[in-house]
């Protein structure tokens, strides 16, 4: 257990590094392109954690819709705070297992950083597909919809926000 706890401790500190580090790619390249140009494991990296910059931006860009799409209902605002904040736990534990190795320069190499990168990008990219939902609404009909908005509610808050 405690070797896990360091692990923990650990990815949080390198994923927190990664995120800070200035990413080499020019600016209208994406992730396919960067990877084809890297000539360097370093600029492999790179790649990966400027996409996973990217998901992270759209994640929470998402979120912070949400939040004004869905500013009349405090209740479904709770559920969303607590839904994110469990998944984040989910999605670390998720990783933890994915990279349970402590010593991960020795178990993992230099790829580490993308491949840890990559894992958790695509988590994130999951996660943004699900929220969407909340955006894109569910026609009238479906009697499972719960708190996802018709379509055109959708539009008419998105119409205020103007």
């Amino acid at each position: 257990m405690k070797a896990q706890n360091h692990m923990w401790i650990l990815g949080s500190c390198l994923l927190n590094l990664w995120l800070s580090l200035p990413v080499s790619a020019a600016d209208g390249e994406d992730v396919t392109q960067c990877l084809q140009h890297a000539q360097t494991q370093q600029a492999l990296n790179s790649c990966q954690i400027r996409d996973l910059k990217q998901a992270d931006a759209e994640l929470n860009r998402i979120y912070a819709l949400l939040h004004k799409v869905y500013q009349d209902d405090p209740e479904f605002l709770a559920k969303l705070k607590h839904s994110q904040r469990i998944w984040i736990k989910l999605r670390d534990a998720d990783m933890a297992m994915h990279f349970p190795a402590e010593d991960t320069a020795q178990h993992y190499g230099s790829v580490f950083p993308m491949c840890y990168s990559t894992v958790l990008t695509e988590l994130t990219l999951q996660r943004i597909a699900y929220l969407k939902l909340w955006l894109e609404g569910i026609e009238e009909g479906d009697v499972c919809s719960g708190s996802v908005k018709r379509p055109a509610q959708i539009r008419d808050a998105l119409e205020k926000l103007k």
